[in-house]
């Protein structure tokens, strides 16, 4: 019965990555990376022309203990470009039911015993390349515009990237299934892009923000992703001694795909009584 399941699974998986890849290669292939790109680009430079033009380079007394380290430049691009990277696995992810229920294909995979996981991780293995295109051009916009990383290992940053991705993950199974119940995606993906961007200390620490709001950051699997991201690149600390911030990631990759899957569960059975009605 498992082996069943995993061969089921894996099918879904593959139909899934060949089917999103042709409808990339042939229909939208360069405008939503283009998007991101230019977007994160712009911000960085934003943040710049701030830092140089208005503040003089001057930091506040508070920044290097909120953050560990006095480079505000290193610690924008480094917090744009895993913003960058949560936004992209957020909209290819999120978007891939709705947009099957705005072309009208989705009748047959809600009809089908198809594996309901197998699907998302499908969308989301397909995605993966894109989304570290971007990440390395917007790093590579970071290099050029004076980003120093006296401490980078491949290997540790690897790493720290496969967890938050797959966080992004998680919770872009339960944006999906928002998507889905308000048959919306701009107000849904752009409300939460942005208010993750404002909370989750991507432009600034959110230590500055007051107390509530450090809070509601907590509950955004961005928030401790983005601190493990900066303490293990920027500060050159080992994943292990921020194992709290691993398992944070985790929790909260847990909790999101949990819920998600069963909303979505919910949402599939209206789904089938529309089709069959």
């Amino acid at each position: 019965m498992i082996i069943k399941l995993g061969e089921n699974m894996l099918f879904v998986v593959n139909a899934v990555f060949k089917k999103n890849r042709k409808i990339t290669l042939r229909a939208y292939p360069y405008s939503f990376m283009i998007s991101r790109i230019t977007g994160g680009i712009f911000t960085i430079i934003f943040q710049l022309l701030i830092y140089y033009c208005v503040f003089k380079k001057a930091m506040d007394v508070n920044f290097e203990d909120y953050v560990g380290s006095s480079d505000y430049i290193s610690y924008i691009v480094l917090g744009q470009a895993l913003n960058v990277l949560s936004f992209a696995t957020l909209m290819n992810v999120g978007r891939c039911l709705i947009s099957e229920i705005r072309e009208g294909t989705i009748d047959n995979f809600i009809l089908s015993p198809a594996s309901r996981i197998g699907y998302f991780v499908g969308a989301y293995v397909e995605q993966l390349g894109r989304s570290a295109i971007e990440f390395t051009i917007i790093m590579l916009v970071g290099i050029i515009c004076g980003m120093r990383l006296p401490s980078v290992i491949i290997g540790r940053c690897a790493v720290v990237l496969i967890i938050a991705s797959l966080a992004f993950f998680s919770l872009a199974m339960l944006v999906s299934s928002i998507m889905i119940y308000t048959r919306d995606t701009y107000l849904v993906q752009n409300t939460i892009y942005i208010f993750m961007e404002l909370v989750c200390g991507v432009l600034f620490p959110s230590e500055y923000m007051p107390r509530i709001m450090q809070y509601v950051s907590c509950i955004f699997p961005l928030t401790p992703a983005l601190k493990l991201f900066r303490s293990c690149i920027l500060l050159g600390d080992s994943i292990s001694s921020n194992w709290y911030l691993v398992v944070n990631i985790l929790i909260l990759s847990l909790c999101y795909g949990t819920i998600g899957y069963f909303i979505y569960i919910g949402i599939e059975k209206k789904l089938i009584e529309e089709v069959l009605a």
